[in-house]
């Protein structure tokens, strides 16, 4: 009897053999395995190869840049200082293996760069997005949203397999940034 499985599960699985054996390692047939249905479900779901990649990348998009933005507009956090630790926060939550796949899989392929250029964009929108309010510079806020992603991208794409790096104390750094720059944009005034 075939196993159902939902697109999540496939998400999941597609992100796992990302971040692991990476992008030769994802495929139909070991994508199926990995989830324990056959190749049918797979096209039930998605159609084609093409579908499925469609369908993965919105999903990397929504969960990676839309949800955790949400959740700072949504949080209790009232302080613009708080929002900018709460963000922080989920930036540690990102698969970043996964991520570094798909950055080098962007490299090959015009869909998944055009992917990787809107997830890029939105998460720079976002921390113009948390940072804006302590500032009082919009030239300084998107230098600094400028800064906050290339400390990310450039994490993922150094320390790839190579020796651990404590991304919490790079971001940790980055923020005494943001507020150094907040205090001296609220001395102004």
């Amino acid at each position: 009897m075939a196993r159902t499985a939902s697109p999540e599960s496939y998400f999941a699985a597609a992100l796992r053999l990302l971040a692991g054996p990476g992008l030769p390692a994802l495929r139909i047939g070991r994508l199926c395995r990995e989830v324990g249905v056959t190749s049918g479900s797979f096209y039930h779901h998605f159609g084609s190869w093409d579908g499925f990649v469609a369908a993965l990348l919105e999903h990397w998009a929504t969960e990676e840049v839309d949800r955790p933005l949400e959740l700072v507009r949504r949080a209790e956090v009232q302080d613009a200082g708080e929002r900018v630790t709460l963000l922080k926060g989920l930036a540690l939550t990102i698969p970043h293996d996964a991520e570094t796949a798909i950055r080098r899989w962007a490299g090959t392929d015009a869909v998944v760069a055009a992917a990787q250029q809107r997830v890029d964009d939105g998460r720079r929108a976002a921390v113009r997005e948390v940072i804006a309010p302590l500032l009082d510079d919009p030239e300084l806020t998107a230098t600094l949203a400028e800064v906050g992603l290339s400390l990310l991208v450039g994490h993922q794409q150094l320390h790839h397999g190579g020796p651990a790096v404590d991304l919490a104390a790079q971001l940790d750094q980055f923020e005494l940034l943001v507020r150094t720059h907040a205090e001296r944009c609220a001395s102004r005034l």
